[in-house]
Formats: structure tokens, sequence, C-alpha cells
């Protein structure tokens, strides 16, 4: 016996009245896979939602390692700055102690010195004194001898001043010595300051050296980030992809199980055709490629227009995606004019969730039939389209 309306219409009612029997049909009629299908989507929903918030965590983690980063770098370069600046300060005072003692060394042994030599013509000048004094005395008695002692104090005169001009020659030669050595000193000074300035100059050519280091870092730390960002992007993109893709499927098998509740106002038992069939139905109709095209429909529905809208059957190419866009549209304008050019009457189907604004204007002015939650729009004209008719300019 052939199942009828009624039969449907009992059956629906009956899975109404008995929702558990409604899971059981559901079980036999789809797969695992496609019950499945709604769990699989929230688990990816989640790691999406998990992966989001790991990724805000590690930018803020690199953010916080960055800024401790560059606060120790300034506190180092502040504590190597003030240390060099007390040992510079230090180093100076020692110089200036140094300085200040051999001075004072200096002017002790010139006081020494020319106190010792005022003694020793202090004493002379005595000792002479009282020889003329003795001399003077013993004039009347030691004439004889005043020549002799005479000879003997030019002697001693000329040993002392050959003496005097030998100590006033050690004493230059003294000087000399301490000038060469305050030279040698002044010379080992100014070495040491060239030796600072040399020091500093590496130092700063270290320094140079480190922040050039450092901004090198920091640049390979960009390029990391920069890195980072575009993996994350891919994989953003690859999951948006994934679950566009995903959702599409779903979407397109959600269309064909209820093909006749969404085209079922305008055509009498519409049902979808198997790809296959439509090789037999367009081999000698069409080349192997137009043919490819046809078949590479997300859905080819048939079915037979219900009056007043005429009479005969019709083909529907439809283009099945969760947000339809100008390529969608494209796609089943090209496709229905291919089944046409076979001789099927047919219209382009687009259905989705979402249009873009281009897409639709350009449904509107190819003549494309949209598919937005169960409304048709714009199939009076495509349906016009099909049987060769256009619309009058009014």
């Amino acid at each position: 016996m052939a199942f009828t309306i009624n039969d449907l219409n009992d059956l629906l009612r009956i899975l109404r009245e008995q929702p558990e029997w409604l899971a059981e049909v559901r079980r036999v009629l789809l797969t695992d896979e496609l019950l499945k299908l709604p769990d699989l989507v929230r688990e990816l929903v989640e790691a999406q939602r998990r992966t989001d918030e790991r990724l805000a965590e590690f930018q803020q983690r690199i953010e916080r390692q960055m800024a401790e980063f560059q606060q120790r770098i300034e506190r180092q370069m502040a504590e190597f700055q003030q240390r060099i600046e007390r040992q510079m300060a230090e180093f100076q005072q020692r110089i200036e102690r140094q300085m200040a003692e051999f001075q004072q060394r200096i002017e002790r042994q010139m006081a020494e010195f020319q106190q010792r030599i005022e003694q020793q013509m202090a004493e002379f000048q005595q000792r002479i004194e009282r020889q003329i004094a003795e001399f003077q005395q013993r004039t009347d008695q030691r004439f004889a001898e005043l020549a002799e002692a005479q000879r003997q104090t030019d002697e001693r005169l000329a040993e002392f001043q050959q003496r005097t001009d030998q100590r006033f020659i050690e004493l230059a030669e003294a000087q000399r010595r301490t000038d060469e050595r305050l030279a040698e000193f002044q010379q080992r000074i100014d070495q040491r300051f060239i030796e600072l300035a040399e020091a500093q100059r590496r130092t700063d050519e270290r320094l140079a050296e480190f922040q050039q280091r450092t901004d090198q870092r920091f640049i390979e730390l960009a390029e990391a980030q920069r890195r980072t960002d575009e993996r994350l992007a891919e994989f953003q993109q690859r999951t948006e992809e994934q679950i566009g893709e995903l959702k599409g499927t779903l979407l397109e098998m959600d269309y064909r199980a209820k093909v006749g509740a969404i085209f079922g106002s305008r055509l009498k038992k519409p049902k979808v055709v198997d790809a296959g069939d439509m090789w037999d139905v367009l081999r000698d109709r069409l080349d192997e490629e137009e043919i490819r095209q046809i078949v590479a429909l997300d859905l080819i529905v048939r079915g037979r227009l219900l009056p007043p809208q005429g009479e005969g059957e019709l083909w529907l190419a439809v283009e099945v995606s969760y947000v339809v866009d100008q390529n969608d549209v494209m796609r089943a304008a090209a496709r229905a004019a291919l089944l046409r050019k076979a001789g099927l009457p047919a219209i382009p189907v687009a259905a989705g969730k979402r249009l873009t604004q281009g897409a639709s204007a350009l449904a509107t002015e190819s003549r494309v039939v949209l598919v937005q939650d169960g409304s048709l729009v714009g199939w009076d004209d495509a349906l016009q389209d099909a049987s060769g008719e256009r619309p009058s300019a009014a």
C-alpha cells in the first residue's frame, strides 16, 4: 500500500504527541555522526573561548615581563652611573690629599734646609769672630805666626767657600731632581687621567654595545610577537573557516531534510535529486565540464508548479551557505543557466542564515531567489526568467 500525505500527517501528529518516539525516529534516520554534530559544535565553541582566554593571559604575561625587564635595566644603569660617580669623586679626593701631603713635605724639607744653612752660617760667623779676637790679642806676641795663621785662614776660607759652592751645587741638583720627580709625578697623573678617559671610553662602548644588544633583543621579541600574532590570526582564520564549513554543512543537511517545508508552498512534492542521477539526465544535452558544474550544486530540487503559477515541472539550482555572499549568488545563477541550456526550466536559489549587502543587491539584479529562515524572496521574477517571460516596465 502506498504511503500517502494523510499517513505522513498522522505520523507527524503521533510524533508530536509522543516526544520519546521522535528521538527514536531521529536515531534511526540520522547517523551517530550527525547526532553528535551539535555536541561537536559546542565543544569547538568552548575550545575557541578557552583559546581566547589563554591568548589574553599570554599577552598580559608578556607585557608584565617586558615592563619588569625595562625597570631592571633602568635600575642597573642608574646604580652603575652612581658607582662611577662615587669612584671618580673618591679618586679626585685621594689625588688632592696626596698633592697636599707632597706639598707639605717639600715645604717642611725646604724650611729645615734653610734653618740648617742659617745655623751653620751663624756658627761660622761666631768662629770667625773668636778667631779674629784671638788673632788680635796674639798680634804682638805671635806676629810671625800671623802670616801662617792668615794663610791657614785663607785656606780654610777657600775650602769653606769650595764646600759652600759644592753645597749650593748639591742643593741645585736636589732641586733639579725634585723638579724632575714633580714632572714625573705630573706625567704619571696625566697618564692616569688618560687611562681613566680610555676606561670611560671603553665603558661607554660597552654600554652602547649593551644598549644595542638590548635593542636587538627587543626587536627579536617584537618579531616573535609578530609571528605569534600571525600564527594566531592563521589559527583564528582556519578555525573560522572550519566552523563556517561546518555551519554550511549543517545548514545544507537541514535544507535537504526540510526541502518540502521550504519549497512546498510553491512546488508540488519537491524532492532532492541525487547528483548521480543528473549525469543520466544531462549526458546527451551538455558537455562533461558543464555537467560537473551542475552536480557541484549543494542541492538540486525538482517539483511541479502549483496553480496559479503555471503548469509543468520546475528545477531549482540551490547554493547553500551560512553567510550568502555574491559568489554564492553568481554560482546559483550560472548553474541554473546551464540547466536551462539543457532544456530544463530552472531558477537559481541562494539559501542561508545571513546575507551580505552585496549578495542581496546582486540577487535582485540577477533574479536569484533568496531563502532566509524559510522565506522566499524574488520567486516570481526568477520564475518569469525560467518560463522565458520578463516583467513589464510598469
